[in-house]
């Protein structure tokens, strides 16, 4: 299983739900260049997003709180290409593109 999470179809996955989680966060006044943080994920089968939690992160409460905002916003996220892909618990992180 971990072998199958480490392939192509996994990184691929990880990357389509990094983007969706972009495309909803709104960058709040405060966030300055190089924000990096990692987001826990919790996801249910199907998608929906049921909790988000920072991790780590470099920005202050308002980037934090529009993070999570995101993820949330970013529910249901995409399935995985292949079932035994999915975990419950996923680590994002977050770097937007200065």
């Amino acid at each position: 299983m971990r072998a199958a999470r480490a392939s192509g179809a996994g990184a691929q996955w990880r990357d389509l739900i990094t983007a969706k989680i972009m495309s909803e966060w709104r960058r709040p006044p405060t966030a300055r260049a190089g924000i990096v943080c990692t987001v826990q994920v919790t996801q249910v089968p199907g998608g929906e997003v049921v909790a988000a939690r920072i991790l780590s992160c470099n920005g202050d409460a308002a980037v934090r709180q529009s993070i999570e905002a995101a993820v949330m916003n970013a529910s249901p996220l995409p399935p995985p290409p292949d079932p035994a892909l999915f975990e419950r618990n996923l680590e994002v992180v977050f770097k937007p593109h200065d």
